[in-house]
């Protein structure tokens, strides 16, 4: 199977917005997942767990599971754990000292199979953390600051704050959600689709942080002939400078621009697969 590397990824990209084509980008995580394992298993509790941080109506769990199919399949990429079980990249930990739990780990190897039942038929496959790889400061590569056709983005989030942040590289807008435990389906998503297609193709790019139900946005942005990148929690990065545990002993923050990261020693090892 090919994973698609960073650069090849940022190339269509670039093309896409250049020529005004859809394009997205959609990473369901080990979270995407668990609540695919929850569903088709019948585990109530993981889905009362996941339902209730992510903002999820219990009736309307397999119509998003539909919808997470549906999009799935027209999507430029969608994310694959293989890559931290083949060798060729830094393994999924919880932090620098802790493994994930056992069962955590044991449905993320069964990736291929909840997929295939997910009907998550497409094998454009990028690396989960393809997000934070984007906004690599490696010497001689582009990263997405790079990109100098995007100029006017809109940022899907409950971080409004951002703006701020990104205002030395992009026009931004903000379409703002509820955050976890806020009831997202309920207060959000209703308003929020409505926003997307009267607006897909107004932006060089959409980029998303919006838990499970940012994997319908995105691909809705698609549908509706724009173009979208799933950056999940790089969008608080850019905000207060913190990211998870797990990362902190292959990136670390970059000295020259405080919205990307370097790689460290360690994950230098596997920057030839990046």
């Amino acid at each position: 199977m090919k994973i698609y590397k960073t650069q090849e990824i940022l190339n269509k990209l670039e093309s896409a917005v250049k020529y005004k084509k859809s394009f997205n980008l959609i990473r369901f995580g080990d979270g995407g997942i668990k609540f695919i394992h929850a569903i088709l298993f019948k585990k109530l509790r993981q889905l009362d767990i996941i339902c209730k941080k992510e903002g999820l109506p219990k009736s309307k769990i397999l119509e998003i599971l539909e919808l997470w199919g549906y999009y799935a399949r027209q999507a430029d990429f969608i994310d694959t754990p293989e890559v931290y079980y083949n060798g060729s990249f830094w393994p999924r930990v919880k932090n620098p000292n802790k493994h994930i739990k056992v069962e955590t780990e044991k449905k993320m190897l069964e990736w291929r199979d909840l997929y295939s039942r997910a009907e998550f038929d497409n094998e454009n496959y990028c690396n989960p953390e393809v997000n934070c790889l984007m906004v690599l400061d490696i010497p001689g590569r582009r990263n997405l600051f790079d990109l100098k056709c995007i100029k006017k983005v809109c940022v899907l989030t409950a971080n409004p704050n951002v703006k701020k942040a990104l205002k030395d590289h992009y026009n931004v807008d903000i379409v703002e959600i509820v955050g976890q435990y806020e009831n997202h389906y309920v207060k959000s998503f209703s308003k929020t689709t409505k926003i997307i297609k009267e607006r897909a193709k107004d932006y060089d790019c959409w980029f998303i942080a919006a838990g499970e139900l940012g994997r319908i946005y995105s691909g809705l942005i698609k549908e509706c002939g724009g173009r979208s990148l799933d950056l999940g929690f790089l969008i608080d990065y850019w905000v207060d400078g913190n990211f998870h545990p797990r990362l902190h002993k292959f990136i670390n923050a970059s000295l020259t621009n405080p919205l990307e990261f370097k790689l460290t020693i360690y994950g230098k090892l596997y920057i030839d697969n990046i």
